[in-house]
């Protein structure tokens, strides 16, 4: 995914050079965990939408989703395209964070030059390393990271950070090469080669099989092990979506809630496309939305991207992004339309203005 520039993203990316060696960050390394451990002092502004709430592991259709998402269609379909727009020029007019001072003392470390890793929920390393990820924290607990695709050289501090976290489940939402440009080196075993070792062989990745789950996605099972794993090991699944363009939208409508309902029951899971902000925003910011209705609480996609983009700075690279995140909603609440008190009219009528506006592939 390519990096984004100040205010409009810019359409052009700057590769970080690259060194043969990496600094530690200067700063003690500490446990991760809670809120205050990494990093973020939440305010009353920011907990306006990611309020705590009971932690949902399955996406049930209750009374309290019918009633959330039918105020949000309804709320939503008087409005057009133009109105979502405006929306997403106001976001971009808002000032930028201030990177990380980490992210300037290891810019060998960045895959882009203009993709800042903030000090807010900055995941940090027990070795004192620097990794550009962040986590998500949504409804009251750290949920995501949302990491850029790992260079060559940050292969070992990735694997580092799976373990350190007992992380579960990975997505990947880029190829490693797109358009004959490399967006992230292969970082996990496959079928060809079965075994990967990594931080001087202190961490150990394992391929078991590899399945074909539906359309572009995959999901590949992976066994981890580490000296420091109190249980040994660690079984992680590694969903990889092929094809999502970079800095645009898949074709397939709904393919972002089919992936997020095999991914909802892995208790943290680490997100990543190419840059780790725009694709993988995307579907962070898909989830986070899905999450709200079925909690039954006001979604207000606008107040949503805002707060993500305090915890991840830049999520949500392109005009189209933000669109299809509108319209996946609206494109899931047409499938339930029938259970709905709406204009069901307006909401086809808001869908394909959506639909015909949105560049895809």
């Amino acid at each position: 995914m390519s990096g984004a520039g100040s205010g409009r993203q810019k359409r052009g990316q700057t590769e970080a050079p690259r060194r043969p060696t990496r600094r530690q960050s200067t700063q003690q390394p500490r446990q991760a965990g809670t809120q205050q451990q990494q990093g973020r002092a939440t305010t009353t502004q920011e907990q306006s939408v990611f309020a705590q709430a009971p932690t949902l592991r399955k996406w049930e259709d209750t009374a309290e989703f019918f009633f959330a998402l039918e105020r949000f269609v309804n709320d939503t379909t008087p409005r057009t395209v133009q109105d979502l727009v405006s929306e997403f020029t106001e976001l971009n007019a808002a000032p930028r964070p201030e990177p990380s001072p980490e992210f300037t003392r290891n810019l060998e470390c960045n895959r882009y030059r203009d993709v800042i890793c903030t000090e807010i929920n900055r995941v940090r390393l027990h070795s004192g390393r620097y990794i550009h990820a962040n986590w998500i924290s949504t409804f009251g607990e750290n949920r995501f990271i949302c990491t850029q695709g790992p260079l060559e050289t940050t292969c070992d501090d990735f694997w580092t950070m799976i373990v350190q976290e007992n992380i579960e489940g990975i997505v990947m939402l880029c190829d490693t090469i797109e358009q004959n440009r490399i967006k992230c080196h292969q970082y996990w075993p496959t079928a060809d080669n079965k075994l990967m070792r990594f931080a001087n062989n202190q961490i150990m990745v394992k391929f078991m099989r590899e399945h074909h789950v539906e359309g572009a996605l995959y999901r590949t099972d992976l066994i981890v092990g580490a000296p420091q794993m109190r249980q040994g090991h660690l079984r992680v699944q590694h969903f990889h979506w092929r094809q999502w363009p970079d800095r645009g939208v898949p074709h397939s409508d709904l393919a972002p809630l089919r992936l997020l309902y095999h991914v909802i029951g892995v208790p943290r899971a680490v997100v990543h496309c190419s840059a780790g902000i725009g694709r993988t925003g995307t579907l962070v910011a898909v989830y986070l939305a899905n999450q709200t209705l079925h909690l039954g609480q006001p979604l207000n996609i606008f107040a949503l991207i805002r707060d993500l983009r305090r915890q991840r700075s830049q999520s949500i690279q392109t005009l189209d992004q933000y669109l299809y995140i509108y319209f996946v909603i609206l494109r899931y609440a047409q499938n339930k339309a029938s259970k709905l008190n709406i204009n069901v009219n307006a909401l086809n009528a808001l869908v394909q203005a959506l639909n015909s506006t949105m560049r895809r592939g």
